[in-house]
């Protein structure tokens, strides 16, 4: 008789550890409607040999820049989104320029994500990106007032 008495809280509590391991397997694929979104951050830099400048707010990023080979680094624009999943983000970008970049999904704790530059309508980049969670991404794009801008594209799953 004690096992009858059981048996409901048994039944609940493997029912609840089921919808639990629903939901993380749900999320951790970043399946829409399983997470709120992905934060964005994205910063315009200006690159180029004019200077020896080096702009502060860039100094976590100092290693990465080192590839393009420029002297001087400002970082000139930037911009946080909270994103849903699937969902256009725009950002401007110098020089009558925007930036489209839609979240696709979180899995092995990586964020892809589609990329657009856009300049007026014409497209420049149209490619598709993972990064790490929380990981930085640096992409060199068009010449800009006698350098180049630099995208840094950031993302985090919420």
């Amino acid at each position: 008789m004690r096992l009858l008495g059981a048996l409901p809280k048994v039944t609940l509590f493997s029912f609840g550890l089921v919808l639990s391991s629903a939901l993380l397997i749900a999320a951790e694929k970043g399946l829409p409607g399983s997470k709120p979104g992905v934060q964005l951050k994205i910063g315009t830099i200006l690159a180029s040999n004019q200077s020896q400048d080096f702009d502060p707010r860039l100094s976590k990023m100092k290693n990465q820049l080192k590839v393009f080979k420029y002297r001087s680094y400002r970082l000139i624009n930037e911009e946080i989104q909270d994103v849903p999943w699937q969902a256009n983000a725009l950002f401007s970008i110098p020089g009558g320029r925007s930036l489209v970049v839609v979240p696709q999904e979180y899995r092995d704790r990586q964020v892809s994500l589609k990329v657009r530059l856009l300049e007026r309508d014409k497209p420049l980049l149209d490619t598709s990106v993972r990064l790490r969670n929380r990981g930085n991404l640096l992409l060199g794009g068009p010449v800009h007032e006698g350098g180049v801008l630099i995208l840094s594209i950031w993302a985090m799953a919420e």
